[in-house]
């Protein structure tokens, strides 16, 4: 049975892109690996399914049609803080957050939640994280710099309008995952 790794996700328009490059550059510090996601694969994780069969899909593409049919467009809007997972002594995931429309992508999360939950899907283990991942650490030498030089990045708050959500593929290659929309569902309360 073929099975492919999914998640669902919200696309972040050109500009939003352009910028969180940008501070990708400005974090580049010696003696340090630190994988950034590609201009065109940056995004907001609504939930990641991981290797899903074709059957699955359909009642997940049912499931958010259900969900989407029941909100308006909304806006969100990057805050003006940058941060690490799990924590500064030891970053492993960079991320950017988002302040304005965190409400109606929490409850969004919710209902995706319960409505992926009844159709047989496990829930989360955690709470929803409004972030978009800008990069994977793999090694720092220098954390008593990199952290103050992060810490001191005032991010632009930038937004854009929330129009869909997506189902995302995601192919693992040796040169980082390749992000493909396999499903596009637009937010369209009736």
């Amino acid at each position: 049975m073929e099975k492919i790794r999914i998640f669902i996700a919200i696309n972040l328009d050109p500009e939003i892109k352009k910028y969180l490059t940008s501070l990708q550059n400005n974090l580049n510090v010696p003696e340090s690996k630190i994988k950034w996601v590609e201009k065109n694969n940056l995004h907001l994780t609504i939930k990641f399914l991981g290797f899903i069969s074709l059957k699955q899909i359909e009642l997940i593409k049912a499931g958010l049609k259900e969900i989407t049919n029941q909100y308006n467009p909304f806006l969100i809007q990057l805050s003006s803080d940058i941060g690490v997972f799990p924590n500064y002594k030891m970053p492993r995931i960079i991320w950017v957050g988002i302040r304005e429309g965190m409400n109606e992508l929490k409850e969004l999360y919710n209902y995706i939640e319960v409505n992926l939950f009844k159709k047989g899907f496990p829930r989360e283990n955690k709470d929803f994280s409004n972030h978009i991942t800008i990069g994977r650490v793999k090694s720092i030498q220098d954390k008593n710099n990199f952290i103050p030089l992060l810490k001191s990045i005032n991010i632009k708050t930038l937004s854009q309008k929330v129009n869909s959500i997506e189902i995302m593929e995601s192919k693992l290659t040796p040169n980082g995952p390749i992000y493909n929309i396999t499903a596009k569902f637009p937010l369209l309360k009736q």
